[in-house]
């Protein structure tokens, strides 16, 4: 459902001058926004709103700020977010899972806005063989699950095999999943957009029936990933993890500066060199803690495809949130990667120039480390009816704190559990 809030129209003249299609559709908007809460129960306990108003391929806030467009690029649905007067961007793709193709915000360094991720370039070929993961939603689970099965409940599962050279399952189920729009809106701050997709239990190797709902948030100061789940069975527990697989578009990777929250310590999490599964060690990372480019060469970057975890815990108020650093030090911008406390573990990948010659790092927020199905490290296990929620985003400077606290009064209003 697309219903077309943040618009107020007020008559200038007597209802009675208003001709009767005016009459029904100021009624429709007001309708509309006085079942706002309604709706947002509706999504956060994975029910379709129903229509009020025809679906619209074009919704535009009244000062003329934010729109959201849907389009196509070839076959592919896509549904664009954006700030027309800072020139930014979001770009989703439902039917590829809710995959975030492409992000473009505002520098305070240039003064101009800036492409932020990898893209496929509107090759709609290279979207649909999605051979790097760019910008997929991993889940309900991310990175590895060793040799695709795991025990649960005493009950052995098998995933497919989609790394064969590991034997591993990778990178989760959603990405190659259909999502449907539940909710848009536009208003003269902010443009936000509901997906949602229900597994149903028909999957052998993931046989639990889990609701999912993302919001993806476009403000004048960053964009916002909001993801809610539920276990929607009646009495049973099901597990559940997930992450995001962004490529931070740099000008060289190997001058590029990671840096991690300096709110916390970091373990780096030792794993198999063949398999890139954890071996349950880890050790204090010197990695991305000093402020030292990744090294290497523009050609043949240092490659990095190890993950991390924040030691602090979250009771710490200072340390809630972790603000990851991505640092290009010749363009001198900065992308921010800002996570909630749900969100502890991270993947760190250069390999971007070996796989297609562009230069970037994948930094991934992932709520529980790689392989937690079977090493339980971070897993969530959901009991009946259930809920979780967690949230990450970008930005190019702006405090995170703001922006996550836009996001949680949306929750608020919107009714996200």
């Amino acid at each position: 459902m697309k219903p077309l809030l943040g618009r107020t129209m007020r008559p200038s003249r007597p209802v009675t001058l208003f001709s009767r299609n005016q009459l029904l559709l100021y009624v429709a908007v007001c309708f509309m926004v006085l079942a706002a809460p309604a709706l947002g129960k509706n999504v956060a306990h994975g029910k379709k709103p129903r229509e009020k108003i025809p679906a619209r391929s074009k919704l535009t806030s009244p000062n003329g700020r934010f729109t959201i467009e849907n389009s196509t690029i070839d076959d592919i649905p896509q549904v664009v977010l954006h700030d027309t007067i800072a020139d930014q961007s979001v770009s989703v793709l439902p039917t590829m899972g809710g995959r975030v193709e492409s992000v473009r915000l505002f520098s305070p360094t240039t003064k101009k806005s800036r492409d932020i991720i990898l893209t496929h370039n509107g090759n709609a070929s290279a979207i649909k063989e999605n051979a790097m993961f760019k910008g997929c939603l991993l889940l309900p689970f991310a990175n590895r699950i060793a040799n695709g099965s795991y025990v649960f409940q005493g009950k052995t599962y098998h995933l497919d095999i989609n790394e064969p050279d590991r034997h591993n399952a990778l990178h989760g189920l959603l990405y190659k999943k259909e999502m449907k729009t539940v909710y848009t809106e536009v208003t003269d701050t902010f443009a936000i957009l509901i997906l949602q997709y229900e597994f149903d239990g028909s999957d052998p190797g993931y046989p639990f029936k889990l609701h999912v709902d993302v919001t993806y948030l476009l403000t004048g100061t960053g964009f916002v990933l909001d993801i809610g789940a539920q276990n929607k069975q009646a009495s049973l527990p099901l597990p559940f993890y997930m992450g995001w697989h962004p490529y931070v578009k740099v000008t060289q990777t190997a001058a590029t500066v990671v840096e991690f929250a300096k709110c916390s310590d970091y373990s780096h999490i030792n794993t198999n060199k063949d398999t890139l599964i954890p071996t349950g060690s880890t050790e204090a990372s010197t990695l991305f803690t000093d402020g030292h480019p990744i090294g290497g060469t523009a050609e043949a970057p240092t490659y990095i495809d190890d993950g991390f975890a924040a030691l602090q815990e979250t009771s710490n108020a200072t340390c809630a949130n972790l603000d990851t650093i991505i640092y290009d030090t010749i363009s001198k911008e900065p992308v921010i990667l800002f996570q909630t406390e749900h969100f502890r573990f991270l993947q760190v990948f250069t390999g971007s120039v070996s796989l297609s010659g562009e230069q970037a790092v994948a930094v991934e927020p992932m709520s529980a480390e790689t392989d937690a199905y079977n090493n339980h490290i971070g897993l969530s296990i959901l009991n009946a009816q259930q809920q979780w929620r967690g949230l990450f985003g970008l930005s190019t400077g702006n405090p995170s704190a703001d922006i996550i606290g836009t996001m949680k009064e949306m929750r608020q209003r919107l009714g996200l559990h």
